[in-house]
Parts: C-alpha cells; sequence; structure tokens
C-alpha cells in the first residue's frame, strides 16, 4: 500500500511590524556604539597631542640650556661692543611682558663644547704674538629669545664687520626673516605653538634677584598651546638652569 507524505514548507523572515519594531532598535544601537569610538578616537587624538606637545616644551627649553650654561652673565641691555640694527624701537631691553631675555656670551671660535675653541678677542693691541693677543678684551656676543605673537625666536648679535678682531666667532648673527641675507641668516624660530614664555632670574640660594646681572639661575617657564579634535590642548614645562661661568 502506498502513502502519499506531503511536505509543507514556511518562508522563514520578519514581518512588516517585527521590522518597524527592530529597525529603530538597530539604528539606536548603532549611533551609540559609533559616539562610542568616535570619543574614545577623540580622546585618543587628544592625550596624543598633548603628549607631543609635552615633548615639544621640553626639547625647546633644553635647546636653550647651552646658551644658559656657558652664559658670563645675564643682562638688562646689549653689550657696548655689539649691535643690532634691526633692534625694536628703544633697543633690545630685558622685559617680563612680551618676554625679553637676553643673554651675554662669549665670543669663541668653535662651540663651547668643542675642546678646540678659542677666545676671540677685540684687536686693540694687536693679534700676535698670543701674549699680546690676550692683552685685549674679549668679545661678548648677545643671545635674545623674543616673543612674537605666538612664535618665541632666537637671535644671535656679534660686533660690527667693522670691528678688528682676532679670531672669527662661530655663532653668526641672525636677522628678521624679511632682513635676512648670506651674512645674517633669519632668527632662529624655536616654536610657533607659544603661549606663554616667562623668566624668573634667582640667586645661588635660589632667593629671587631685581636685575638679570645679579642672577646665576634663571627659571624658564614654557607652555604651548594646539588645537586637537576640536578642543584647545596645552602643555606646560618649567626647568632651572644655571649659568657656569663666573
Amino acid at each position: 500500500m502506498r502513502s502519499n507524505t506531503r511536505l509543507s514548507t514556511s518562508n522563514a523572515g520578519f514581518t512588516l511590524v517585527e521590522l518597524l519594531v527592530i529597525c529603530p532598535i538597530l539604528m539606536a544601537v548603532i549611533a551609540f556604539l559609533m559616539n562610542y569610538m568616535f570619543n574614545q578616537y577623540g580622546q585618543l587624538v587628544v592625550q596624543n597631542s598633548q603628549v607631543n606637545l609635552q615633548i615639544s616644551a621640553q626639547s625647546d627649553v633644553f635647546s636653550m640650556q647651552d646658551d644658559i650654561y656657558f652664559a658670563n652673565r645675564f643682562v638688562s641691555n646689549l653689550n657696548t661692543t655689539v649691535s643690532d640694527p634691526y633692534a625694536p624701537t628703544g633697543g633690545w631691553v630685558t622685559s617680563s611682558s612680551p618676554t625679553v631675555f637676553i643673554i651675554s656670551t662669549p665670543a669663541l671660535t668653535a662651540s663651547h663644547r668643542n675642546p678646540s675653541k678659542q677666545a676671540v678677542f677685540i684687536n686693540t693691541l694687536g693679534c700676535s704674538p698670543q701674549s699680546t693677543k690676550e692683552q685685549n678684551d674679549i668679545l661678548y656676543n648677545n643671545i635674545i629669545y623674543f616673543v612674537s605673537g605666538s612664535n618665541l625666536y632666537k637671535r644671535i648679535v656679534t660686533s660690527p664687520s667693522s670691528t678688528s678682531l682676532c679670531g672669527t666667532s662661530f655663532l653668526q648673527p641672525t636677522c628678521p626673516a624679511a632682513n635676512a641675507t648670506t651674512s645674517c641668516a633669519k632668527d632662529i624660530l624655536i616654536t610657533d605653538q607659544l603661549q606663554s614664555f616667562s623668566v624668573t632670574y634667582s640667586d645661588l640660594t635660589g632667593a629671587t634677584v631685581t636685575t638679570p646681572e645679579q642672577a646665576r639661575l634663571a627659571k624658564i617657564s614654557l607652555t604651548l598651546q594646539d588645537k586637537a579634535y576640536a578642543q584647545n590642548v596645552s602643555a606646560n614645562t618649567t626647568v632651572t638652569l644655571r649659568r657656569i661661568n663666573q
């Protein structure tokens, strides 16, 4: 006897009502996840920017350390043996707003850390023999750190070309970018992300002094700023450096 078996199939799927319920829920979950992921990404971008700023701020301050270590003194004005034709009106004067930091440093034929360096003398008595040369006055250059907008610059000021010297200073003068020539390079840009820059002077005991010339220590405080993920980001570093020359 043959029996017929009827196979019945049912079509699987969602009804229109189910879709109308599920779709908004899925969209809400996806929106929540995307918002969470973007927030996490934004926090990582901000944190990374802040870390980079902190590293840059520390690097910028430590780029000044040799100028400070080997300074013969911190000064209120330029040395009388040098001149800057591009100085601001009234000349270079140490100030706190905006900060102007002026260093006097002996002119040398090579870097302070180069063992073959020699002092450069102002030629008034003659350059030879050595004993005569050393009776001349040593030339002192000036290094100026100054603020212009969000930029921190370093300028090197040396003696006029008309000055007769015994030796050639390895430090060459710098000028504003608009006035730079082959004999006067443009000022050195330390940072273009400056928010604030300050210098506090003190003696060896740490007591604050009223004039730069009295100081042996210079506390450099630098704050940089940037924008990351539509947020303002800043980083600060403060370092106290001591000049070792008397």
